[in-house]
């Protein structure tokens, strides 16, 4: 009885790998698995919002207190509001595909 729970316990973990590797494989090639819509604009961004956000911070040496991704059909654009050393509020907006402020 105790075999049989052990092998079902392994093909139930086989199961849940084999559905998870295929995603993150999928996240690591930029999430453009062929079908089009928003999946296709993922594969063509210049940068990451993490990236995004590291460029501005050290572009106005400020730093990134809320960061975004907006999406207009196939355009995606970053936002990023920054804080200033001098306590100044600012929001910055990214061209996710040329990597480009707006």
């Amino acid at each position: 009885m105790a075999m049989n729970r052990t092998i079902a316990l392994a093909v139930l973990c086989l199961f849940l790998v084999s559905a998870v590797f295929p995603a993150a494989d999928a996240l690591a090639s930029g999430g453009h698995r062929g079908r089009g819509g928003g999946e296709h604009a993922l594969a063509e961004r210049a940068l990451s919002l993490d990236e995004a956000v590291a460029q501005v911070e050290r572009r106005y040496k400020a730093r990134a207190v809320r960061a975004e991704e907006n999406r207009n059909d196939d355009r995606v654009e970053y936002r990023i509001r920054l804080l200033a050393e001098d306590g100044r509020v600012f929001e910055v907006r990214i061209d996710a595909a040329t990597g480009r402020e707006d």
